[in-house]
């Protein structure tokens, strides 16, 4: 126990040490919270599931229906209400239309007939592309009855008891990005240390090699918790970022996915002989999973050529579960799915680091 802490205070003086280290850890996350903060607070061909619940069944209700069927970017079902707001809350609609029973009448009466329209804030990609293209489809109704003034009103409405900020939906992106980059960057010390011979070196000691990873997984798991609360307490006050989940739950996801890409740091290492070749491998490892993984940009954006390579990405679950921890996002997957994919990325890696692996 003695020698894991020895070990553990070197590796704490080390990175104190390495202000690169230093700055990719703890200012780089934050410089990415102040940016999106400082513009967010205050849209290929782009596919929606949409429910629809028709309480109507007037000649205005199935000319709306008809207009509705009829707009290629939406996936459209048919549903009762209750069934349709399920499935939105399940992350499984981008927004349910609910047409009452009174709207045919209204409009026949020479009023303004009430449409709602239910979506999740969580997701930007409702506010930035759904909603405004349902409000054309509006309008297109309009032109064909060919009355003026408008006769539909549309209210949008939430599941949600507050309002759902872009800064809300980035903040948890952002902690997942650091597990991302505390864990890749992992080898590039891993493969400095076997090509200085350091490793070859504590090899001749008495010490065991489980006892050197040891205290460095260890070593990572606490930066990882530190960066967590820095960035939360940081989102908090700056922005009033809430965290509306369980406490153990996100600590336990940000150990999870700290394992996991710490095991895939190490998978890079046993590949990579040289500090010149470790760095570039990690770019290219790093930045697809930080653009196209949804912690920025809505995956709905994303062609559809693409989603296979957004589901196989474990940045992807990470954030995911995140953000539905942190402020209670519909998902785009169940939690025990998240954990399923990153547990398994994580032993996959570590058998493919364990086998390869070389000290010298």
């Amino acid at each position: 126990m003695k020698v894991l802490s020895n070990l553990l205070i070197a590796n704490i003086k080390q990175f104190v040490r390495e202000r690169a280290a230093l700055f990719w850890s703890f200012a780089f996350p934050l410089i990415f919270i102040l940016m999106f903060g400082a513009v967010f607070s205050g849209t290929d061909d782009i596919s929606f599931s949409v429910g629809l619940v028709m309480e109507d069944d007037s000649p205005s209700a199935q000319t709306l229906s008809t207009v509705l069927g009829q707009v290629t970017a939406f996936e459209l079902s048919t549903g009762e209400k209750d069934s349709e707001l399920q499935a939105l809350n399940d992350g499984d609609r981008g927004a349910v239309i609910v047409v009452p029973a009174d709207f045919g009448e209204t409009i026949s009466q020479g009023g303004k007939g009430n449409i709602d329209v239910y979506y999740d804030p969580a997701k930007s990609s409702s506010q930035q592309a759904l909603l405004p293209i349902i409000r054309q489809v509006l309008n297109e109704f309009d032109r064909i009855v060919g009355q003026a003034p408008s006769l539909v009103q549309l209210n949008e409405k939430t599941l949600q008891t507050r309002d759902m900020r872009a800064i809300d939906y980035l903040v948890p992106g952002i902690l997942a990005m650091a597990m991302m980059q505390l864990g890749l960057f992992a080898a590039e010390l891993l493969v400095m240390d076997r090509e200085n011979r350091v490793l070859k070196r504590l090899g001749a000691t008495p010490l065991r090699r489980s006892t050197l990873i040891g205290s460095a997984v260890i070593f990572r798991l606490i930066i990882a918790l530190g960066q967590a609360a820095l960035i939360i307490i940081v989102a908090r006050l700056v922005f009033d970022v809430p965290m509306m989940g369980n406490w153990l739950f996100l600590a336990g996801m940000v150990i999870l996915g700290t394992l996991t890409f710490l095991s895939l740091g190490y998978m890079i290492s046993a590949f990579v002989r040289t500090q010149e070749a470790v760095m570039p491998l990690i770019m290219a490892i790093q930045f697809p999973m930080m653009f196209l993984s949804g912690i920025f940009f809505p995956i709905e954006f994303m062609p559809g050529f693409m989603r296979p390579i957004v589901e196989a990405m474990p940045l992807t679950y990470l954030g995911d579960s995140l953000r539905q921890i942190m402020v209670d996002a519909a998902p785009l997957h169940d939690h025990w799915v998240n954990v399923g994919v990153l547990g398994g990325w994580f032993v996959v890696s570590l058998v493919v680091a364990v086998r390869f692996f070389k000290w010298e």
